[in-house]
């Protein structure tokens, strides 16, 4: 490298320039009006978790039918109570129905039309919906409408992809991102773990987080399961929590019987 090119690098102020972690940490006190946490206001996801912070991604899992959409809808009424507002991509069910499915229409934020298939198009609308609104939660339901399966020559690989870009964005945009997933069993085949998780093992590789939902019938007909695979930055590790549908959202399910008995099915 020529002395010339040396000197550049020794007097280069770029954005990606190299820093001492105190001037990093300088930065970043500064920037911390950027910093978000919200909490899910389910008492022992909050107790294990502490909360959601930006730059994370979370994964949501479990079998068709059972839970998914209905814990992210719940998580979003709880931060939109902490005044947080998510951008939701809701390719699941027609808007409509879903925005029927809130007892209380909160302020979220949607793109008129939704577009399978194109994840440049998502980040764009990500990126748009900061600029006009300050979102910083993303839901996205499901995984499988990003990418097209029917082109793809390694479905595994190329899911990889997509969950790596979805964390650079998280980490570098400073957003919480929600991806919601299918899991390769039903109902009814046991015992679900973040290894149930359809198509790709990257997802759980990549997720700061992956939450197992499943109902269980056998306790009443209003009640479901949550199971934290696991967690990171906490390092909490198949953690059980019981939960309630209770005025259309679900919720902890307070218990009488001793934690021995409390089991995931």
């Amino acid at each position: 490298m020529t002395d010339k090119k040396l000197q550049s690098l020794k007097d280069y102020q770029g954005d990606d320039q190299i820093l001492s972690s105190y001037e990093m940490d300088l930065a970043l006190r500064e920037e911390g009006a950027g910093i978000i946490r919200v909490k899910s206001m389910i008492p022992s996801l909050d107790a294990a978790i502490e909360d959601f912070r930006d730059g994370e991604l979370i994964a949501i899992s479990g079998p068709t039918k059972m839970g998914k959409t209905l814990l992210a809808q719940s998580l979003t009424v709880n931060f939109v109570k902490q005044q947080q507002f998510p951008l939701w991509f809701s390719f699941e069910v027609p808007v409509r129905q879903f925005l029927s499915q809130f007892q209380e229409l909160p302020l979220i934020y949607m793109p008129a039309r939704l577009k399978a298939h194109a994840l440049d198009w998502l980040v764009a609308r990500i990126m748009e919906s900061f600029e006009k609104f300050h979102t910083r939660i993303i839901f996205i339901d499901h995984l499988h409408y990003l990418i097209d399966l029917a082109r793809m020559k390694n479905p595994s690989l190329e899911i990889g992809q997509v969950i790596r870009r979805l964390k650079g964005i998280a980490v570098n945009g400073g957003f919480i991102i929600f991806l919601l997933c299918h899991t390769t069993k039903g109902k009814s085949e046991g015992d679900l773990s973040y290894e149930s998780i359809r198509d790709s093992s990257f997802i759980s590789q990549e997720s700061d987080s992956v939450l197992m939902i499943k109902r269980t019938p056998e306790d009443g007909e209003t009640m479901a399961r949550l199971r934290i695979e696991f967690h990171r930055r906490t390092g909490v590790f198949e953690r059980v929590i019981d939960l309630i549908k209770v005025d259309g959202y679900l919720q902890e399910r307070s218990y009488q019987e001793p934690e021995e008995d409390r089991r995931y099915r």
